[in-house]
């Protein structure tokens, strides 16, 4: 690969270990052993990066207040802005570099509008749904933009839906760090505890888990569950929903707040079974990954990317929004312990064979260097 290689984040992803979301974890792992340099709002020193492998980009953190109107504007004057403000990042650009766009349909089409004249290359690396809110202009733009999808769903629903096709696309799977997540050397059978990570947002479907758990209550199962997290990454506010969901915590069940890095793996240790209640299309969340890196058996929603995680085994999948479907899942693993640690195993095992992320860097290499002139 000839050329640097930037990896522009989006405007609210702070490149930080505790206050950073999915994506900055992503380029903290799949970028450690490179040379690769992130673009990003802020950071701190808790991913260990060089300084000089990390750009704070000016003004870029002021940007998420624009977008509600620079979605409304014709694709010319969408272009136009994002060029002007994303300017100080081409101002570092030379011939034969790659910007990596993260999950911003509308700055990968405008620097795509560019990138002959400059003599770069763009790619855009999606890790949701939001290319299919992008305007006509942009879909034009981002023809010959190599598009990366976290999983095989979402390329296939932008297939789906998008009339226009892009010359090449990829999937890139989302992983574990394998030297964090680690199986606990023991677990006791008759100390079952169920738990949660990830972000206390409704589309997420904890209300769902707690209430499943109150039926296990009620049926007199011995089960516990901890909910680890909160509506944000690192110092979150307290949001409406999240003071729902602690009015609504049964008896057999416990917030325990945000966790992230080491703090997140130990009290993965401590569980038993993991829940990933989405009831939405979750594309390729990291903490059903996680948490099979720590040897856990996964019960989740069957929706968007989840199936993908559970190909290879070490789980369940439950229909979403069924709090009584989720219970008897839930039940099934915690009074049969052969089968629970059948999956824990398998769960590992998948986590080995597929998603560390030494496997993530080796298809994202594979994307670049297949495309490259």
């Amino acid at each position: 690969m000839t050329g640097r290689v930037f990896h522009l984040l989006d405007e609210r992803e702070i490149f930080s270990e505790r206050d950073g979301g999915a994506i900055s974890r992503w380029a903290a792992n799949a970028l450690r052993d490179g040379k690769e340099i992130v673009v990003c709002p802020d950071f701190d020193a808790s991913w260990r990066f060089s300084t000089d492998r990390i750009y704070k980009m000016p003004g870029w953190n002021g940007v998420g207040r624009f977008h509600p109107i620079l979605y409304r504007l014709p694709w010319p004057l969408q272009r136009a802005w994002y060029l002007r403000i994303l300017s100080a990042l081409l101002a570092q650009i030379q011939s034969g570099d790659i910007i990596y766009v993260h999950n911003r349909p509308a700055c990968a089409a405008a620097l795509a509008t560019v990138m002959e004249r400059g003599r770069f290359r763009v790619y855009l690396h999606m890790h949701n749904s939001m290319l299919l809110q992008a305007n006509r202009g942009q879909i034009q733009a981002l023809k010959r933009v190599p598009i990366v999808y976290c999983s095989r769903f979402l390329q296939q629903e932008a297939e789906r839906t998008i009339a226009q096709r892009f010359e090449s696309s990829y999937v890139v799977y989302n992983g574990a760090d394998e030297h964090i997540f680690q199986p606990a050397e023991l677990r006791h059978a008759d100390a079952t505890t169920v738990i949660f990570t990830g972000r206390l947002v409704p589309y997420k479907g904890v209300h769902v888990l707690l209430e499943a758990m109150r039926l296990l209550l009620k049926s007199g199962t011995a089960i516990r569950c901890a909910v680890v997290g909160g509506s944000g990454f690192g110092r979150s506010r307290k949001t409406q929903y999240v003071r729902k969901l602690e009015h609504m915590v049964p008896e057999n069940c416990s917030m325990l707040g945000y966790r992230c890095g080491a703090a997140l793996a130990e009290v993965l240790k401590h569980a038993s079974i993991f829940c990933c209640p989405s009831i939405w299309n979750d594309p390729f969340p990291l903490a059903p990954i996680e948490a099979m890196a720590a040897g856990l058996p996964v019960v989740a929603s069957n929706v968007g990317g989840l199936p993908e995680t559970l190909a290879h085994g070490g789980g369940v999948l439950v229909p979403p929004n069924d709090p009584e479907r989720l219970a008897e899942a839930l039940y099934a693993l915690a009074t049969d312990d052969q089968l629970c640690k059948r999956l824990a195993r398998a769960a590992r095992q998948a986590f080995e064979q597929h998603f560390r992320w030494s496997h993530v860097r080796t298809q994202y290499l594979h994307a670049l260097e297949e495309t490259r002139p």
